[in-house]
């Protein structure tokens, strides 16, 4: 099986594309010349004044009832946005997948294999794929270890592909997959989590979030009333959101963590390069310590998510935000953002058989 070039797939860490301006030198009269050239001449040049940038639809739906309103998904349905938004920053998750939009490859990958034709091959195919293959191994260890298999050294020399698959044959609701000319339609969406779908809007500006109801245009300003209507400072909305900013501003990629009981997860590029190597855990700090003891946890209790966090090769990070005592004198986001501070601390299980130096 053909190994996926990642570095050329995801290449971009975010939607934007940023131009690196060369080394100034002060002392060296050519390098100051390039670098003013690099950046006043050539953008002048090439037609554009800001970073190039992607741009993407979404739909915002509400749920309403007689008592109140609130934002109960922020989906994208394009597929080509679905790709871009993935391969540009890992946002989102397919609505049919574990984590990146494949539910078209893979039901065109089962078709295909169904009639005879067989191209690609999507990621979980590949993990259920190296599963199969560890699982055969450990049955053939286990059997030498009673003797009843000479050598199973071989087992370790099989390669992926000779996995057992899945056979997987038409079923009658199939026919509605497609379309007219033979294509799969697509029935999946890319769902955003609010943090996403806010930085996406306001600190990239690269996705126009519609009404789902009016097909209207959501501005900014009415999206943050949307995702936080009672304004209150300690809002759940703001206080992720800060985190999230905080991260994606450093270079982090940031993903929900809530399978290893943490917020966040933060990789250095992302899912297909590498574990994630931090659990973000997030904690409001008040400047009343009254409220402070009643958000406080036991040492019960962070012993066990740290035990957690620690059994899959993650440092725990505990992440305090500041929590103004009131917001109601802010005139852009910028300002409503700035009345938030972050502070980490990294908390490490101490074991005895690996901390002896």
């Amino acid at each position: 099986m053909k190994r996926r070039n990642l570095n050329a797939i995801y290449k971009s860490p975010l939607p934007v594309e940023v131009v690196a301006l060369p080394p100034l030198v002060p002392h060296n009269p050519l390098s100051v010349a390039n670098y003013v050239y690099q950046l006043v001449v050539v953008p002048f040049f090439l037609g554009f004044k800001s970073p190039r940038r992607q741009h993407f639809t979404a739909h915002l739906e509400l749920y309403e009832d007689t008592v109140s309103s609130y934002v109960s998904s922020i989906a994208v349905d394009s597929y080509e946005d679905m790709q871009g938004l993935w391969k540009a920053g890992f946002f989102g998750k397919g609505t049919q997948s574990r984590s990146e939009p494949t539910w078209e490859m893979r039901t065109a990958k089962r078709l295909q294999e169904a009639s005879g034709e067989m191209e690609g091959v999507a990621p979980e195919e590949v993990t259920a794929r190296r599963r199969a293959a560890r699982k055969i191994f450990k049955n053939a260890r286990a059997l030498a270890e009673h003797g009843i298999v000479a050598n199973p050294t071989e087992m370790e020399k099989a390669d992926i592909k000779e996995a057992p698959r899945k056979q997987s044959l038409l079923r009658p609701e199939d026919a509605q997959l497609k379309d007219s000319q033979g294509n799969v339609r697509q029935q999946e969406k890319l769902q955003l989590t609010f943090q996403e779908a806010f930085f996406l809007a306001y600190a990239l500006d690269v996705i126009d979030i519609y009404d789902g109801r009016t097909g209207d245009l959501v501005p900014v300003q009415c999206l943050l009333g949307l995702l936080m209507p009672d304004w209150r400072p300690d809002n759940s909305f703001i206080i992720n959101y800060v985190v999230y900013h905080h991260y994606r501003s450093n270079g982090w990629c940031i993903r929900s963590g809530v399978k290893f009981g943490v917020d966040y997860l933060l990789y250095r590029r992302g899912p297909p390069f590498s574990h994630a190597e931090f659990g973000v855990i997030v904690i409001p700090l008040y400047s009343d310590e009254s409220k402070n003891q009643v958000m406080c946890k036991d040492w019960s209790w962070s012993s066990g998510v740290n035990r957690v966090v620690g059994g899959v090769k993650k440092v725990l990070l505990l992440c305090y935000v500041e929590v103004p005592d009131c917001i109601d004198k802010w005139h852009s986001v910028e300002e409503l953002l700035k009345m938030y501070k972050v502070r980490e601390v990294v908390l490490r299980r101490w074991i005895p058989s690996r901390n002896r130096d």
